[in-house]
């Protein structure tokens, strides 16, 4: 079996049955697998002998995205989905990077040496029939790009096997099933929504998506159809709750809503409950490299709604101390994983290959506990670790502090060198509803609920935060951009 292949049986059973619905677009389960077919036999007069050729594509968020996705995985070939929200440096370096046999797109890429196609030309291609050969479960299908939030994006290599693996967990975990019709919202381009809306048609559900997020009109298709599930992220929640805020009734219809790329906050998350109160909210925690490591169910936010949950059927967690021992219960230490949903290492860097893989188990470096009924509990990603006076500090630990603030649209915590500290503690901070809190005030709340230690050196007040395309805080931009507030406040 290998990704896309259940298709066909979907539309044995029932041809009629919608599959993708796109703003004013649907299609059934017939036009989808005919289109898909069409555009498989113009992939192979383009390619000849596509068995593992990478294909790179930049397209609109539609229809058009799944039916290229899933006609280069059908053929054996390798997708490589391009972000239109990435720098002009940043896609030179990746299309550099991946070095595509083909780029379908819909700009204006310079490419040197490399067969460039818009889409409707590759439409206008003569069809060959599609080769009789053997795809595996272990051939790479996909190569998506990490956001780079402190570095440039790396891309990470995808068999087959590890979505299939990730595919059964899912089913088990959020009881999905062709009856359903899933909503997700977000940019393809990003592995979160993607994963959403190819797992939706393998099994045979009624996906929906959308060319822009808009929580107005996300809003509206929740109110006026019967969608079921809904995969977001947790800013997208803020803005449909915006909406629900200024008097529109709570969406009740809604059954399951699944959360990933960000920690929910506990405070915007119990809102849920009156957004959509008949909906089971699952928030799992991942990484592009690893898929699924754990999921917080509706048990769990009862329980300890601070925590990202147990592990994920299939996946192995071990939490370890620097020398390679088990830590103990609520020890911190860093978080290492085993499962058949992992990456199968970077595309041309095997420095950083080597640096996530240590023997079956893998690592991203985030630093976690877990305490005596399985729950773990993330404080921070390794790299981003403040060592202020000796001490440890975890920078999401003060972030999540400071978010409870009222006040506090979105903030930043970072280190900086200091001759006398090693590193001195900044927050950078948005108010919201231009608001501020003054530098008193803050450190005041800073030392109820934080050890002195932990309470921000420095605070720098900012209008708007950089972001990777996939919506984090973009920390190296982040401290390029108030380097000179530092260095005046230093003054």
């Amino acid at each position: 079996m290998t990704i896309g292949k259940t298709i066909p049986f979907t539309v044995h059973s029932c041809s009629s049955k919608i599959s993708v619905v796109c703003d004013d677009d649907q299609l059934t389960y017939k036009e989808l697998y005919e289109n898909i077919q069409s555009m498989q036999q113009q992939l192979v007069t383009t390619l000849e002998h596509p068995y593992q050729k990478k294909v790179a594509f930049l397209l609109e968020n539609d229809v058009d995205f799944l039916i290229l996705f899933l006609a280069i995985s059908e053929i054996g070939a390798i997708a490589i989905p391009l972000d239109p929200k990435w720098s002009n440096d940043d896609l030179q370096h990746i299309i550099s990077d991946c070095t595509p046999d083909v780029l379908i797109t819909t700009q204006q890429i310079k490419t040197q040496n490399i067969l460039t196609f818009s889409l409707e030309q590759l439409k206008q291609q003569p069809k060959t029939p599609i080769p009789n050969y053997e795809t595996s479960e272990s051939d790479i299908f996909y190569i998506g790009y990490t956001s780079g939030t402190t570095g440039k994006p790396k891309g990470y290599l995808r068999t087959h096997s590890s979505w299939l693996h990730s595919f059964t967990g899912s089913e088990q975990v959020f009881k999905l099933n062709k009856d359903d019709l899933i909503f997700s919202p977000g940019p393809l381009v990003h592995s979160h929504f993607l994963y959403a809306a190819v797992h939706s048609l393998h099994i045979g559900a009624t996906l929906y998506v959308t060319k822009k997020f808009s929580a107005h009109s996300v809003y509206q298709t929740l109110t006026a159809v019967p969608i079921t599930v809904l995969y977001l992220v947790p800013t997208m929640f803020s803005a449909l709750d915006n909406v629900y805020k200024d008097g529109n009734p709570s969406i009740t219809r809604l059954e399951k809503v699944i959360s990933a790329g960000a920690k929910w906050q506990v405070p915007l998350k119990n809102k849920a409950r009156q957004l959509v109160p008949n909906a089971e909210v699952f928030e799992f925690y991942g990484a592009s490299e690893l898929s699924f490591v754990s999921v917080l169910d509706h048990n769990g936010n009862s329980e300890n709604p601070e925590s990202v949950g147990h592990p994920f059927p299939g996946v192995q967690v071990s939490i370890r101390r620097s020398d390679g021992t088990e830590t103990d219960y609520g020890e911190i230490g860093k978080l290492f994983i085993k499962s058949k949903q992992m990456f199968s290492g970077y595309l041309n860097n095997p420095d950083a290959t080597k640096e996530v893989f240590h023997g079956e188990w893998a690592t991203v470096g985030d630093l976690a506990f877990m305490d005596t009924n399985g729950y773990i509990t993330l404080v921070g990603r390794e790299k981003n670790m403040i060592i202020s006076g000796g001490l440890n500090i975890y920078p999401e630990e003060v972030e999540k502090v400071l978010c409870l603030l009222p006040e506090v649209a979105e903030v930043a915590v970072f280190g900086i060198e200091d001759l006398y500290w090693g590193e001195k503690v900044i927050a950078a901070i948005q108010w919201k509803d231009g608001k501020p809190l003054s530098q008193l005030q803050l450190k005041q709340y800073c030392k109820q609920k934080l050890a002195a230690y932990k309470c921000p050196q420095m605070l720098i007040e900012i209008d708007a935060f950089p972001y990777t395309t996939s919506g984090k805080i973009a920390r190296k931009e982040l401290i390029k951009l108030v380097q000179p507030k530092l260095e005046h406040q230093r003054m």
